[in-house]
């Protein structure tokens, strides 16, 4: 329907009016947003137990195998002991280990965490080691295996896929379509009703994960809170696009989420350049390459990570693209009463 054959007013009102109802609609949250409450529940839980317990995501009290000197018959000369326990046995030779300016580096890497636990003369950047490893492991597990490759996209799959997809499977799709909207308008009024809610529940569901994590936690807070819209709002309007075209826009959702994202965002190469959360693991890895200075994240090879202004301009012009590229496919669809 061309957009002139009814007054731009009446285009207006309708615009809202859907943009309002479709915002309403979201609050009744299908089956699969129910389960990615129901994981950000208890993952929130999991994270609590782990961030406040005897160990937590720090160096100092996790065991490692060392051979014991009462035995010399392996494997029964290997006893566990925390790497506090075993930092006290090699604190005197790290400061008996000889080396020369060009090699302090290696020294400062190999004992740094022994220095820093037990040497009351030990300097900032030492004890710093400490802290910026165990903000790394939480970062690892928590912001990047937790949050940003499952519950993220799953709630953004929730949310987006089912906005038209609960229009499909309510048979409102044909009576929606005759509203006076062009079908471009529909398909955008949908897309800016569903990203308020994707963007609050990622922000609600990281905050959650940061303060189960403590000051750990509100240390991932402060440097990924951009990165983590950015991903939402790509999210959402690839998900969108999923909903607007196929029939079955979960399962499309949860084949792309579980095997094409993990697949490709790992392949060395330029091959992950095509997934989306290559250019959102890049700017989490540059934030935390910028944050900490005495560890380096893992990885390096694998992410190759891209730069702040790449990742950021594709993340968006992605974001753009999909959502003119829906409005046109969703436009040129003719709506079936699928029974």
């Amino acid at each position: 329907m061309p957009f002139g054959t009814v007054p731009f007013s009446s285009q207006g009102r309708a615009f809202f009016a859907l943009f309002l109802f479709s915002i309403a609609r979201h609050a009744k949250v299908r089956q699969l947003g129910t389960v990615a409450f129901g994981l950000l529940a208890l993952l929130t839980v999991v994270v609590a137990v782990i961030s406040h317990g005897k160990v937590g995501w720090r160096l100092e009290k996790r065991q490692r195998s060392v051979a014991s000197p009462l035995s010399a018959d392996p494997p029964d000369n290997m006893m566990k002991m925390t790497y506090e326990e075993y930092g006290r046995d090699r604190l005197p030779f790290y400061q008996a280990f000889p080396c020369s300016p060009d090699q302090f580096a290696i020294k400062a890497i190999a004992f740094a965490p022994f220095w820093s636990m037990f040497n009351a003369e030990a300097d900032a950047e030492h004890r710093r080691y400490l802290d910026d490893w165990a903000f790394l492991n939480f970062s690892r597990w928590v912001v990047f295996a937790l949050f940003l490759a499952f519950l993220l996209p799953l709630f953004a799959l929730a949310f987006a896929s089912g906005s038209l997809g609960a229009e499909r499977e309510s048979r409102t799709l044909i009576w929606l379509t005759t509203r006076p909207l062009p079908r471009w308008a529909i398909y955008l009024a949908k897309l800016l009703a569903t990203l308020p809610w994707v963007l609050g529940i990622a922000a609600l569901g990281f905050g959650l994960l940061c303060l189960a994590g403590g000051s750990l936690g509100q240390r991932a807070m402060r440097i990924y809170w951009p990165a983590v819209l950015a991903a939402a709002v790509a999210l959402t309007c690839l998900f969108h696009l999923v909903g607007a075209v196929f029939r079955r826009p979960a399962i499309v959702g949860l084949v792309y989420i579980f095997f094409f994202e993990t697949l490709v965002s790992n392949l060395p190469g330029s091959m992950k350049q095509l997934s989306l959360s290559y250019y959102v693991r890049s700017l989490f890895y540059n934030a935390t390459a910028a944050e900490i200075a005495t560890v380096q994240p893992e990885s390096v090879d694998v992410y190759a990570p891209t730069d702040n202004v790449t990742a950021w301009a594709t993340l968006l012009g992605v974001a753009v693209v999909l959502s003119v590229l829906g409005m046109f496919l969703f436009g040129r669809q003719e709506p079936k009463d699928e029974t």
